[in-house]
C-alpha cells in the first residue's frame, strides 16, 4: 500500500467516524482526519516522497491543527443556542412536579413531562402549576426559571 492509499483510507475513516458516530462532539478524530487528508494530498501531489516524510507530514499537519481549531471549536461548541429542529429556549412551560434548588422536578412541554432543574439564576422554588421558561436544553434534561431568559 502506498502512503497515498493508506493516508486518505485514514481520513476517510476517521472524518466519518466523527461525523456520523461522534457528530462534532469530540473533534480529535475530524483534527487527525484532516491530517491525514493533508498528508495524503502531499503524497499524491509528490509521489516519491518516502513512508516518513508522510508521516512527518501527518504529524506536523494534525499537531498544527489540533492547536488552531480546537479551542475555537470548543467555545463554539459550549455557546448556549437554540437546537436544531424546534426552538425550545424561550418557551414558556408548566410545572408539573416542584422543583427545588436542590433537586429536579417535571415539567410539561410540547405535550410531554421533562424532567427539569431549576436555572442557577433563580433564587425561589417553583412550584406545581407555576409557569416557568426554558433556559437551556441538554439532552432530555431542562433548566427553567420563572422569568423569561
Amino acid at each position: 500500500m502506498t502512503p497515498f492509499l493508506f493516508f486518505l483510507t485514514a481520513a476517510l475513516i476517521l472524518i466519518v467516524l466523527e461525523v456520523a458516530v461522534f457528530q462534532f462532539t469530540i473533534f480529535w478524530s475530524i483534527f487527525i482526519g484532516l491530517g491525514a487528508l493533508i498528508a495524503a494530498l502531499a503524497a499524491m501531489v509528490f509521489p516519491e516522497a518516502s513512508w516518513l516524510a508522510s508521516t512527518a507530514i501527518f504529524v506536523t499537519s494534525s499537531i498544527l491543527i489540533c492547536v488552531a481549531f480546537y479551542r475555537p471549536l470548543k467555545n463554539w461548541q459550549k455557546k448556549p443556542s437554540k437546537q436544531p429542529g424546534h426552538d425550545a429556549i424561550g418557551q414558556m412551560v408548566t410545572v408539573t412536579e416542584d422543583i427545588r434548588r436542590n433537586s429536579p422536578g417535571k415539567v410539561q412541554w410540547s405535550g410531554t413531562d421533562w424532567s427539569a432543574y431549576l436555572s442557577k439564576k433563580d433564587k425561589i422554588d417553583l412550584s406545581k402549576d407555576d409557569t416557568a421558561y426554558i433556559e437551556s436544553m441538554e439532552g432530555i434534561r431542562l433548566t427553567v426559571r420563572k422569568s423569561k431568559p
